[in-house]
């Protein structure tokens, strides 16, 4: 799963050409005449070089990093949000004393702040020298531009990674899908082999959805859905794997919980379940109450896992549960 916070020299993604990232800074430091064009993530309060250009002089490397607590011209970018150009450090007393002229090489910078689309900050592109410098305004356009290049494939990025969710999330709830529910245990076990001592698998199912839907409308039966969604949500960690697998199905899928807790948790989700849709302007003409059946089963990771088979197992105990309702 791609996450923004990583560096993207390290967290690669399929829609990225960090080489072109790479002729993009090259060619800052070429037209600016400069030691160094730069990108600069910030990521995890630290600032670290996800490109740098290769001319011999550089003195900044691609995975050079700085804390975001040090002074610094890509901090204030970030915190100004806009351009910063500042020609001669050195002799401003403004910029003399931060740790980068001070005690560094950098006698000119010339920035600007990137943002992913939906306007949280990335990081900085950069012209930066060791000798004060005159930049145009020609110049200053030319590295907007150079901007708009990266944010542009920080908007593919995005754009994929929301098809990517579309095809793994249920839309009404937010929760994944079958899919996707396969999908992330399948990763989850991969990734953590050595973590995962169990596996619990719950299996929800709500009680009244058909009768809601024929009393107060499908609008009605949604908003039903969504509660038990929420109620799953609240009840459970967010490590735990939550999926929307039918009309009103649900599975959640835990690691490392014992089954007495397993069933304390069921227990709260089909009592809060209750509570607050019987609290709702929208149900008080329905008056046949509310409730879930469940199936929860815990398996030893040493046992060998089938998520399919769990499911099968999760789904008949929940069957056996809505059964005893009946007859009771």
């Amino acid at each position: 799963m791609f996450v923004r916070t990583k560096c993207l020299a390290s967290n690669s993604h399929p829609e990225l050409d960090l080489e072109k990232w790479q002729k993009t800074v090259d060619l800052i430091a070429q037209l600016f005449n400069c030691a160094c064009g730069a990108i600069v993530q910030l990521r995890d309060n630290e600032f670290y070089t996800v490109r740098s250009s290769q001319n011999r002089d550089n003195f900044l490397k691609t995975g050079d990093a700085w804390p975001y607590e040090m002074n610094s011209f890509c901090r204030h970018v970030i915190e100004k949000g806009s351009a910063l150009y500042v020609a001669d450090p050195a002799n401003d007393p403004h910029w003399s004393q931060i740790p980068f002229v001070k005690d560094g090489p950098i006698r000119s910078y010339f920035g600007v702040p990137i943002y992913w689309p939906d306007n949280s900050v990335f990081g900085t592109i950069c012209a930066i020298d060791t000798k004060p410098t005159e930049y145009n305004d020609t110049l200053y356009q030319l590295l907007y531009q150079l901007r708009e290049l990266i944010t542009a494939d920080l908007k593919l990025i995005d754009a994929y990674e929301n098809v990517k969710k579309l095809a793994l999330t249920d839309e009404l709830t937010g929760l994944y899908n079958r899919r996707g529910l396969s999908a992330m245990v399948q990763k989850t076990l991969q990734n953590n082999n050595n973590t995962i001592n169990s596996i619990a698998i719950a299996y929800f199912d709500s009680d009244n959805l058909k009768e809601i839907n024929n009393q107060l409308g499908h609008d009605c039966g949604d908003i039903a859905i969504q509660a038990l969604a929420v109620e799953i949500k609240k009840s459970t960690r967010s490590t735990d794997i939550l999926a929307r697998v039918g009309g009103d199905e649900f599975v959640a899928v835990l690691n490392n919980i014992n089954e007495p807790r397993l069933r304390q948790i069921c227990r709260l989700i089909e009592d809060n379940y209750r509570t607050n849709l019987s609290k709702r302007k929208e149900f008080e003409l329905y008056t046949n109450g509310f409730s879930v059946s469940y199936g929860c089963l815990c398996v030893d990771t040493n046992d060998g896992i089938e998520l399919s088979d769990l499911c099968i197992q999760a789904d008949k105990l929940m069957y056996a549960n809505k059964m005893s309702k009946r007859s009771g």
